[in-house]
């Protein structure tokens, strides 16, 4: 499926560029042509279609090797000395993202010092049947020897599809999902319930299972004391919208990729299931109640590799 989408993306880069550089030759090397005697028509067209070549290549191949850190504050009232929170989801690890790009994340990572690190699922592209895509990961066990890093699946480990696509499509690496991770080092959820302690403070951190797998279980949360915050951990941020779920102070989820390619004015392009809205496939939003979600545009990329206005990213949450 990934050489699909790279033929299909190479094909619209010709198809853009080989007509603008027909048009420019025609105008500037032969005579009585259509182009000399519209020569401002035909720059016009020369220079549309060159924009759209260079949108194909920057979205393609350069905006989806960007790196960003997106830094979030969020005052949680029960917290009083800072925390800072590592937030990394989607890396789709596979025939777009491998070692190197694991590495760069890891080394962004470590460079802002958070105290604690939270990987949201869908590590793996899984497309193809390719166990290699787990070794990919090995990076990962840089940031277990120096913080505390907690991760969740998505729904690509299950091999489950987005949206309408529910059903099976590729292979259940689930459980060697799980493996991997927990010999790196990193402390794997399963609609687990940690009391961790971060700078002398309590805090509940909830890592939930895929919806998609229909593995997300709360009930766990039933043991929870009511003074002290829970962060949730959650792939896919259509539990929002789709249950009732427990109150969380905070919720941090990936899945929506941001929608990969975002328009102005049309906001994300990729819309992997209609139940979420649109103002939700990014981003902080603090509901009336006082409490948190955040939505990653994620660190790689599913389906085609490009991105447009919308950088891979990780998160550092500030809590005060």
């Amino acid at each position: 499926m990934p050489y699909y989408y790279d033929l299909l993306i190479a094909i619209m880069i010709i198809t853009t560029a080989l007509p603008a550089v027909i048009f420019l030759y025609n105008l500037f090397n032969k005579k009585n042509t259509w182009e000399k005697r519209h020569k401002k028509l035909t720059i016009s067209f020369s220079t549309i279609l060159f924009l759209g070549t260079t949108i194909l290549i920057w979205g393609s191949f350069i905006e989806s090797k960007l790196l960003l850190v997106n830094k979030q504050n969020i005052d949680l009232t029960q917290i009083n000395q800072e925390i800072k929170i590592a937030f990394v989801s989607d890396i789709h690890a596979g025939p777009y993202k491998k070692t190197k790009w694991v590495e760069k994340i890891v080394q962004k990572i470590l460079e802002q010092k958070p105290d604690i690190i939270l990987i949201g699922g869908d590590d793996l592209y899984n497309s193809d049947y390719n166990e290699q895509e787990l070794n990919y990961l090995s990076p990962l066990q840089n940031l277990t020897k120096q913080i505390p890093t907690y991760a969740i699946a998505g729904n690509h480990e299950y091999g489950i599809g987005d949206g309408k696509a529910t059903k099976s499509r590729t292979a259940d690496w689930s459980k060697e999902h799980a493996q991997k991770l927990q010999k790196l080092g990193i402390n794997y959820l399963e609609n687990n319930l940690k009391l961790l302690n971060i700078k002398n403070q309590n805090i509940y951190l909830f890592g939930g299972d895929s919806i998609l797998a229909q593995k997300l279980d709360y009930q766990i949360l039933n043991t929870r004391e009511k003074n002290i915050p829970t962060i949730a951990l959650i792939h896919n941020p259509a539990f929002l919208f789709k249950t009732t779920y427990p109150k969380f102070d905070l919720t941090l989820s990936g899945h929506t990729h941001g929608g990969q390619i975002r328009l102005p004015f049309l906001g994300p392009i990729g819309r992997v299931d209609s139940i979420i809205p649109a103002d939700f496939y990014q981003g902080l939003h603090k509901q009336i109640n006082g409490t948190y979600n955040f939505i990653s545009s994620g660190a790689g990329e599913s389906g085609p590799r490009a991105r447009l206005f919308n950088p891979p990213e990780i998160v550092l949450i500030t809590i005060k």
